[in-house]
């Protein structure tokens, strides 16, 4: 797999209301059953679609709907949702609730609301200015490592660390999120061997299909490049081409 497609590369362009975006009834009813309001569809993409919801309190959530052509894509989406519920960290999206609609093939993930975005449209309104503040690049990229740091101890890889994954709050604080490619290994001196996450951010290691936390924290410097730098979107096809050869000299 050469690159792996989550909620999180969807676009966020979107500003519609249940009444006019493409949303099933059967998805509507479901998510009305459990006390949640369609406010705004956020992205789509072939897994599913996130929605901007409200609960009966008027709070604001957002529900990912995964779709799953088969058992084995429910169980990884069932093995999302464990590695959310262990997590409990001020620089982590807050997991809420999760509940599955078995006769439609879907499982519904309810997720804190950060309402400042992500981080790859930061960079993107940035882009004509052609610079981030030195002092906001160095506070956000110490609350990332702070949430890889809470990940590892706990045995967990994230796996998929690029713009796109890292959300703000209102008030401008970093809450790393989308844990659909993520692993938790059984001991620390494991590897893991899937091949994940998005090409322009995975280690050589990846491809060599042995890899541990370390490999967070080269997608982490590819993100901090990209923050200083602002021009991820020129150079893709060499990123990708040198992690590729870096693993080939290394497996020589």
């Amino acid at each position: 797999m050469a690159e792996y497609h989550r909620l999180s590369d969807l676009s966020a362009d979107s500003s519609t209301s249940e009444h006019t975006i493409n949303v099933s009834p059967g998805v509507i009813k479901v998510l009305k059953e459990h006390g949640y309001t369609i406010e705004e569809e956020l992205g789509r993409g072939a897994s599913g679609i996130a929605f901007l919801v409200k609960d009966t309190d008027g709070d604001s959530y957002v529900v990912k709907q995964l779709n799953a052509r088969d058992e084995e894509e429910l169980d990884a989406v069932r093995k999302e949702v464990e590695i959310l519920k262990t997590l409990n960290f001020g620089y982590i999206v807050t997991y809420v609730n999760s509940f599955e609609d078995k006769e439609a093939g879907r499982i519904y993930i309810v997720m804190e609301y950060c309402e400042g975005g992500d981080l790859s449209k930061v960079m993107e309104t940035q882009k004509e200015e052609r610079f981030l503040e030195e002092k906001e690049i160095l506070n956000w990229l110490v609350q990332i490592c702070l949430a890889l740091q809470y990940l590892h101890e706990k045995k967990i890889l994230h796996r998929d660390i690029k713009p796109q994954n890292v959300f703000l709050t209102e008030d401008g604080y970093v809450n790393l999120g989308d844990f659909g490619c993520s692993k938790t290994l059984e001991r620390a001196d494991e590897y893991a061997n899937t091949v994940v996450g998005a090409r322009l951010y995975v280690s050589p290691e990846v491809y060599q299909k042995k890899y541990n936390s370390k490999s967070d924290i080269w997608s982490l410097g590819w993100l901090l490049h990209d923050l200083c730098m602002l021009d991820v979107w020129a150079n893709q096809m060499q990123r990708h081409i040198f992690a590729i050869v870096i693993s080939q000299r290394n497996t020589q």
